[in-house]
C-alpha cells in the first residue's frame, strides 16, 4: 500500500536519531483512516516498550511511518485502531499530532533509560511479567467464578455463621430501637402525644402514627429497626458527654428549644463493645461467606487442573529430594 494513497505532503522534522512525519494537507483517504483514533494512551506497557527499544525497527511496505526513534517506529495501523468511529476527522489529525509527539518523548526519555539502567533491565522485565500474569490468571479465575461458583446464601447459613462468630461482630457505636416526635410548640392536645408516646401496644401506636401524620414535623415509629444514637442526635438536641450513661440512665424524653417539642422513647438498646444484632450484620456475613467461598472454589479449581495437568503428562518437576 503506497504512501501516496494517505497524504499529499508532510513536513519532516530531525533532531539526533530522530525524526517525526507530521502531515499538514491530507487527502479523504487519511481522513477516513484516522478518524478510527482514539484520543491519548495513557502509557504503553513498559514490557513492550522495553522489547521494542531493544530490537531492530522492523520494515512495513504495506503500512505508513508516522514516526522513528532510535530503534523504535510507529505506524499508523498501530493508532487508528484505537478511535471510536464517531471521531471526526478533524480531531484525528489533532489527536495524532498529540500521540506521536508524546510517543517520541517517551521512546527518547525510554532509550537514555536503557542506557543507564541496563542492569536493572532484566528484573524490570521479571516484574513485568509477573505482573502480566498475575492479571490474566485473576482475570481467568473470576471467569469461572461468575460462570461457575454457586452464590447463593441461605438465611440458615448466615445465621449458623453469625452465631459461631460473634464476637467478631462488635459494635463501633452505639445503637438504639425508639419512638420519637418533633412537633411545634402550639400543637394541639400535647398531653395526648405526651401519653401515647409511652405506649407500646399495636392500638396506640397507630394512634400515635395519626397524630405524628397530622401534628408532626418529623417522627419515627419503626420499634423494630435499629438506629444509631449519634445519628438521632441530629434530629433530637441531646447534649450529653457520654452517651452510655445517658442511654442507660433515660427511656422517656421530653425537651424543648425555641420552636419544637420533642418526644423520645428509648425501647431498647446496645452499647458500644457489645454484639451486633443480627440484623446489622447480615449484609456482612454473606458477604464474608461469599468470600471464604471463592477461595475454597479457588483452590478446588486449582487442584483439579494439576490434577489434569499431571494425569496428561503436560506437567512435572525434577526436583530431588534431599
Amino acid at each position: 500500500m503506497s504512501t501516496e494513497m494517505y497524504y499529499s505532503k508532510f513536513n519532516i522534522f530531525q533532531f539526533d536519531n530522530m525524526q517525526i512525519h507530521r502531515g499538514r494537507f491530507f487527502t479523504e483517504a487519511f481522513r477516513a483512516r484516522l478518524s478510527k483514533l482514539y484520543i491519548l494512551l495513557t502509557g504503553l506497557l513498559l514490557s513492550a516498550v522495553l522489547m521494542q527499544s531493544c530490537k531492530k525497527p522492523e520494515e512495513r511496505i504495506d503500512d505508513v511511518l508516522l514516526a522513528r526513534a532510535y530503534n523504535s517506529k510507529l505506524y499508523l495501523s498501530e493508532v487508528t485502531v484505537l478511535v471510536p468511529p464517531s471521531t471526526s476527522p478533524e480531531d484525528s489529525i489533532s489527536l495524532m499530532h498529540r500521540y506521536v509527539e508524546n510517543w517520541v518523548r517517551q521512546q527518547v526519555f525510554l532509550h537514555h533509560a536503557m542506557q543507564h539502567l541496563n542492569t536493572n533491565v532484566l528484573d524490570i522485565e521479571k516484574k513485568v511479567k509477573d505482573y502480566r500474569n498475575s492479571l490474566l490468571i485473576f482475570a481467568f479465575e473470576n471467569e469461572m467464578i461468575k460462570q461457575r461458583l454457586d452464590t447463593l446464601i441461605t438465611d440458615q447459613q448466615i445465621a449458623k455463621y453469625y452465631e459461631e462468630n460473634q464476637q467478631v461482630f462488635k459494635l463501633r457505636e452505639n445503637i438504639v430501637k425508639v419512638k420519637y416526635a418533633k412537633v411545634p410548640l402550639d400543637a394541639p392536645e400535647i398531653w395526648r402525644l405526651r401519653q401515647l408516646y409511652r405506649l407500646e401496644r399495636p392500638e396506640d401506636l397507630a394512634l400515635l402514627e395519626e397524630y405524628c401524620i397530622e401534628h408532626a414535623a418529623s417522627y419515627f415509629i419503626e420499634t423494630d429497626t435499629w438506629l444509631f444514637f449519634q445519628d438521632l442526635l441530629r434530629e433530637i438536641p441531646v447534649r450529653t458527654a457520654n452517651q452510655e450513661d445517658y442511654i442507660r440512665s433515660n427511656r422517656y424524653i421530653e425537651l424543648t428549644d425555641d420552636y419544637f417539642r420533642y418526644f423520645l422513647h428509648i425501647i431498647d438498646y446496645r452499647l458500644k463493645g457489645d454484639i451486633a444484632p443480627l440484623v446489622l450484620e447480615r449484609e456482612n456475613v454473606k458477604g464474608i461467606l461469599l468470600t471464604l467461598r471463592r477461595h475454597e472454589f479457588i483452590n478446588e479449581q486449582r487442584n483439579i487442573l494439576m490434577r489434569e495437568a499431571i494425569r496428561d503428562g503436560r506437567m512435572e518437576t525434577f526436583l530431588k529430594g534431599s
